[in-house]
């Protein structure tokens, strides 16, 4: 949308909504550096953080280009909905039955022979132990005293390339506590695009 040939910006303040194709969009502006975007019960709708002088074309493009994910996403709400027989706000994620769990465990542990042998070789530091399993806040975790670590089974559901990111990110903190300038320069150096993937793993934030 354009006004007098220039590109429109709704400013910072409330947040506007519109029908994006068959799709509503819910847009808040921020002082931020990059646009976030999550589905959200009960009806789907999407919600958008974006930088405070993004383009509302450039949303709508976005928008647009993460159209499959969000349809999946949908989808995941109109079946938690059916299957539940309930109204109202409902997890978009999947429950976590004994079958699912079981299958994501399976899958993330095939992908870890690969990556930890490969990493802690990078990193020069092993975990003590990796736990697998659903966590409600995090990606990953990890204790350096004690060199544990654990991951989200949510991780086996998206491409493996963020489940690489979060076991370099908790095997880096295994050298570096806090997220300070050591744990930051580190991880540049083992993963020089790790603030693309941070980006790019945070829209699939689904809890």
């Amino acid at each position: 949308m354009r006004r007098n040939g220039q590109r429109q910006v709704h400013r910072g303040g409330e947040p506007f909504e519109e029908l994006l194709d068959d799709i509503r969009i819910v847009v808040t502006r921020k002082s931020i550096k990059n646009l976030y975007l999550r589905v959200k019960p009960p009806d789907g709708h999407v919600e958008i953080s974006a930088p405070l002088r993004m383009p509302d074309d450039t949303i709508r493009n976005f928008v647009r280009s993460r159209r499959p994910w969000i349809d999946e996403m949908r989808n995941r709400v109109q079946v938690s909905a059916v299957s539940q027989g309930v109204e109202g706000p409902l997890p978009l994620a999947q429950k976590w039955t004994e079958e699912r769990r079981a299958s994501a465990k399976r899958a993330m542990s095939a992908q870890l022979e690969t990556l930890l042998p490969r990493w802690t070789a990078v990193v020069g530091k092993t975990p003590t132990s990796i736990s697998l399993r659903p966590m409600k806040t995090r990606w990953g975790s990890c204790t350096p005293r004690t060199g544990r670590i654990r991951l989200n089974l949510e991780l086996a559901d998206i491409p493996e390339q963020f489940l690489e990111y979060v076991l370099v990110h908790e095997l880096t903190h295994l050298r570096a506590s806090g997220h300070g300038a050591k744990f930051q320069n580190l991880m540049s150096q083992y993963l020089p695009n790790w603030r693309q993937l941070r980006g790019e793993l945070n829209k699939y934030v689904i809890f």
